[in-house]
């Protein structure tokens, strides 16, 4: 493709060239041909004062002309007779008219090398109408022409060292406007190879016509690789889909067993564990709703549990109860200490149970035995802040900025885990205009920071 779109390039930068150096040269020879003829009538006045004032030495005067130019010269009285005759022909039809009009000063055609017939120039001997005879002069072009040729040379010279400039620079630029194309072609070459055979259609030779080929070829891959793609989401939203049915099923099952069992149960410890397993099951199921729901394409709507929201303490309250034993038999004091009386949030209670599920699953896991971990919640402004901290190990400075990336696991951290925990808490919290941030505690440790927005309480409403 660069060498067609040099080509193209020179090939245009060519004919204007040729063009404009047509009309140069073409200049250059009606400017010497004006330049012969008017050097050719100056002679001839001079031979006319010298035929009037000195006529015995014209013949020499003509000869040494002659010598020196190659033109011919003829010379007139008043009468008819031959002063001086030189090397010229007086039945050429040209010079018959000239001795009759006794003047010719007519600009002839530019000469080109390929023209070898005379040029005549006639002057009157005097003064019209005293004018005494005429001055006829034969110029021989060939040094005019010779010296034509010498500017053509010179100008081809020229034109051709600005055509090799032009192509060269046609190179870089050709080279600088396909470079980053080149490297797309082949990026996409290379993408397309690893795509399955029946995605990638059959490429068609192209005509020239539709455009260059290796554009064409770019097209096709970007066609190919567009269709892959959205093949795969196709794909992948299906198995979601699929997924997040099937497992509606067991759950359905395994809710309807967990009620049947429920007056089974005599009023002890064991009923309080049995609600806390149903309300899990019950949450479990509208994760999978809401990711159903996701899947196929519906709008995600923040629902909100009443008009004026839900207490963010209360949920906190609940979440902390129920790690409460995982911390118990991992050595780690869990707290929550509230420092607001209530805070309402618009987040629905799931999407926040999702976010500090996470928090707390990874303080339990990695903090380590002897720890402390505790949960604040407080009203800032327009938000709600909900943080979680821990005394354990933390993580190092050039980790922090990381750690909300997906399957990003520190060098501290212990065996099992994904790596996705953090970024899809950041997420949930991003789609309800919220903010997540980790940062390292003092003196040592991890705080993981949610803002969520606020709205007004009510009893503050009702207070006002």
């Amino acid at each position: 493709m660069r060498a067609r779109l040099v080509t193209a390039f020179t090939v245009l930068a060519a004919i204007c060239m040729v063009c404009f150096g047509a009309v140069i040269a073409s200049e250059l020879a009606a400017s010497r041909t004006r330049g012969l003829v008017v050097e050719s009538a100056h002679d001839a006045n001079r031979f006319g004062v010298l035929a009037a004032t000195s006529p015995a030495g014209l013949t020499d005067a003509a000869q040494a002309y002659r010598d020196s130019t190659n033109n011919g010269i003829l010379v007139l009285a008043a009468d008819g007779s031959v002063l001086c005759e030189v090397d010229i022909d007086r039945t050429d039809a040209r010079v018959l008219a000239a001795t009759r009009d006794r003047h010719l000063l007519e600009m002839p055609r530019p000469l080109y090398p390929w023209n070898t017939e005379e040029v005549f120039v006639a002057q009157p001997i005097g003064i019209a109408p005293q004018a005494g005879g005429v001055v006829v002069i034969a110029v021989s072009t060939a040094v005019t022409r010779t010296d034509i040729v010498v500017r053509w040379v010179q100008l081809a010279c020229v034109t051709a060292t600005a055509l090799l400039i032009f192509s060269w620079l046609a190179l870089l630029v050709a080279g600088w406007i396909l470079r980053p194309v080149t490297g797309l072609l082949r990026d996409v070459d290379a993408l397309s190879s690893t795509l399955p055979a029946h995605s990638v259609p059959p490429r068609r030779p192209a005509a020239m016509s539709e455009g260059p080929p290796e554009i064409l070829m770019l097209a096709a891959g970007v066609e190919s690789v567009t269709r892959a793609v959205a093949a795969l989401a196709a794909s992948e939203r299906q198995n979601v889909i699929d997924t997040a049915h099937s497992l509606r099923n067991p759950l359905a099952a395994l809710a309807v067993r967990l009620q049947a069992l429920q007056p089974m149960l005599a009023a002890d410890l064991a009923a309080a564990t049995f609600v806390s397993v149903v309300s899990e099951v019950d949450r479990l199921t509208e994760l999978l709703d809401g990711l159903l729901s996701s899947a196929v394409g519906a709008e995600r709507k923040q629902q909100v549990a009443a008009a004026t929201g839900f207490d963010a303490i209360a949920a906190v309250a609940e979440r902390v109860g129920f790690w409460r034993d995982a911390y118990l038999r991992a050595d780690i004091v869990l707290t929550c200490e509230p420092l607001v009386d209530t805070a309402h949030t618009s987040v629905p209670a799931s999407v926040l149970a999702q976010i500090l599920d996470v928090a707390l699953s990874n303080s339990a896991r990695y903090a380590g035995a002897g720890s402390r971990t505790t949960v604040t919640v407080d009203r800032e402004s327009e938000s709600v802040v909900i943080s979680v901290a821990d005394t354990g190990v933390g993580v190092s400075a050039d980790e922090l900025d990381l750690i909300t990336t997906r399957f990003f696991r520190g060098a501290r951290a212990a065996a099992g885990g994904s790596g996705l925990g953090l970024p899809i808490a950041a997420t949930l919290a991003a789609q309800y205009d919220g903010l997540m941030f980790v940062e390292s505690a003092d003196p040592h440790g991890l705080v993981v920071t949610v803002t969520l927005p606020a709205i007004v309480d009510p009893a503050d409403m009702t207070s006002r």
